[in-house]
């Protein structure tokens, strides 16, 4: 495309290129204005919704008049290229700055992101999720000003059609937050926040939040791992910017920050301080700072130069100092020692129930994670007999059923399919029954469903401890089922009780044609589940009944006299095995 025309504009070099497409340096020489030319590959052109999206970028950036978002001034189609023109940018990308520079001051950092929380605030009250923050997307200018672009796989909130196929992910891996990677819940501007908090850490630290081989690795530690925090690698940072950058990657889209302007304020909040020459907690006091170390008093004087006459009162003195020296440093090893000691013997059995007790009363599994490892094994290990049993077991089973049920999320999403392969008999033998369940339940053969996850139960429990989650698992998928068999079945009951029969049919002619619709709305929706046959034969030959006396008499019609719906019950299937 060098030296050719592309509508207004002379493209003169390349500036970049990606998967979607290449951006070139135009100059339109009618307005004497260099532009950034974005241009769609050829071959992504037909490739699925490719040009929809390339459309709709087109679409979302001309509705965004923002100082710290990429402006669009032209675009169309020209030699049957699609291309659209943005203002051109003449610093780098924060990606080029970070390869040179290594990383940010935690000040510079506060800066970009305050301009960058301003333009995802204005995208996202526009209903756009950019979905692939990253350095390489955020540019530099001369002037310190931060510029947002390629909105190239951002969604409208709003949009009624999707350009994305269920299953799909799209984003950058070392970037992407757990909802973006798994597809549920649904992506929101919390799912930029997410790659705000990855963003931030790479400023801070120079490095992405994790390192791995491959995109599977990297989606595999932000779904799995805790988020690292920038002070492990840094040491000046404030303590609210190392807490912000956790918080913001957070696993759980509701455990963020509200919204961008929320992050923004926090960063304004510690500008300003900076700015007054306010003190500023910081994770590491700076060396040689009172926060940094206890203050003592000094025996001597450094600043004297002459020495002190010794007489027999500063001899007294002398001794009795350092008597009192000696009686301080005895002290201060009898506390070590008690610290120690303390330390290092075991607490009692109510302490560690008590402290266990609180962190399991938390809504974070993180905190529950740690009542297990910190309270709950030493606990089971030094009081084997304690007589807290029933309750330590059933805050271990929640633990295990949590953690079983956020892998189990993946061995049913065939569209992971590097994490959803089974990691061992337990997970083979779940992935192997929840398809049998599935495919029952859709015919509505849930009795068959129950069976199926009674069998996974029965099959786990004789195995070892590490098990016992999806032994809870099934359990309580097979209690679901059978609660949900036992509702239906109470629901067509009572629709029998109320429609009073036979009573009903014999009696004067408003309440039997109540009786017959009522009866005929039954067989309708609950013929097709084999839990209830016997309740819908009931009701069915209720109404030939009817139809047969009403025949009879005479008096039967088209509109009189319906037909009861006729079964629609499908075969059944083999009964449920041992997976």
């Amino acid at each position: 495309m060098i030296g050719q025309s592309l509508g207004s504009y002379l493209i003169e070099a390349e500036l970049g290129s990606g998967a979607m497409g290449v951006v070139y340096r135009g100059f339109n020489k009618a307005r004497n204005r260099t532009a950034a030319v974005k241009v769609i590959s050829a071959d992504q052109v037909g490739k699925g919704k490719s040009l929809d999206r390339f459309k709709r970028e087109i679409e979302i950036l001309k509705q965004f008049n923002h100082p710290n978002i990429v402006r669009i001034v032209g675009g169309g189609v020209s030699g049957g290229k699609y291309y659209y023109a943005m203002e051109y940018i003449t610093g780098p990308t924060l990606d080029r700055v970070l390869g040179e520079r290594g990383q940010l001051p935690w000040r510079e950092v506060v800066d970009l992101g305050i301009q960058l929380c301003d333009a995802l605030q204005f995208a996202h009250d526009h209903q756009v999720v950019h979905r692939d923050l990253k350095p390489s997307n955020l540019m530099v200018t001369e002037t310190g000003q931060l510029k947002l672009t390629d909105f190239g796989i951002a969604k409208r909130l709003d949009a009624t059609q999707a350009l994305t196929a269920t299953g799909r992910t799209l984003g950058t891996a070392a970037y992407m937050a757990p909802e973006q990677i798994r597809g549920t819940p649904e992506i929101s501007h919390k799912t930029d926040l997410y790659a705000l908090g990855a963003v931030f850490y790479q400023m801070l630290t120079g490095d992405p939040p994790f390192k791995g081989a491959t995109a599977l690795v990297l989606m595999h530690a932000h779904m799995n791992e805790p988020a690292p925090r920038p002070s492990d690698k840094v040491e000046d940072i404030p303590k609210a910017l190392d807490d912000l950058v956790v918080t913001l990657m957070a696993k759980a889209p509701q455990d963020r920050p509200w919204d961008a302007t929320a992050v923004g304020e926090i960063l304004k909040g510690l500008k300003e301080k900076a700015s007054r020459r306010e003190a500023i907690p910081m994770v590491w006091p700076e060396a040689g700072s009172p926060a940094s170390m206890p203050t003592r008093d000094e025996y001597f004087d450094p600043a004297q130069t002459r020495p002190v006459k010794t007489t027999r009162k500063s001899k007294r003195k002398k001794a009795q100092k350092a008597r009192l020296e000696v009686a301080g440093l005895v002290g201060a090893l009898v506390v070590v020692a008690g610290l120690i000691g303390y330390l290092l013997w075991p607490r009692s059995a109510s302490s560690l129930y008590s402290h266990a007790e609180t962190l399991m009363a938390s809504a974070d599994p993180l905190d529950w994670i740690r009542a297990r490892d910190e309270f709950l094994d030493p606990l089971d290990r030094n009081y084997p007999r304690h007589p807290y049993r029933e309750r330590t077991e059933a805050w271990r089973d929640r633990i295990d059923l949590r953690d079983v049920e956020r892998r189990a999320e993946i061995l049913e999403k065939p569209s992971l399919v590097a994490f959803a392969k089974p990691k061992n008999e337990a997970e083979a033998t779940y992935q192997h029954t929840f398809e049998e369940a599935e495919a029952a339940h859709k015919i509505h053969h849930d009795r068959d469903v129950e069976a199926y996850w009674r069998a996974m139960e029965k099959q786990l429990t004789r195995e070892d401890r590490e098990n016992r989650g999806w032994v809870l698992l099934a359990r309580s998928k097979a209690e679901a089922i059978a609660k949900e068999i036992d509702l239906r079945r109470k629901t067509v009951a009572q629709l029998l009780a109320k429609a009073a029969i036979p009573d009903q049919l014999s009696g004067n002619e408003t309440a039997r044609r109540y009786t017959r619709e009522t009866l005929t709305d039954l067989v309708k929706r609950f013929d097709p589940y084999p839990d209830v046959s016997d309740l819908v034969d009931q009701a069915r030959a209720w109404l030939v009944a009817d139809r047969k006396e009403m025949e009879g008499s005479g008096t039967a019609s088209p509109a009189e006299a319906e037909k009861p719906a006729p079964s629609t019950k499908g075969p059944v299937p083999a009964s449920p095995t041992s997976p």
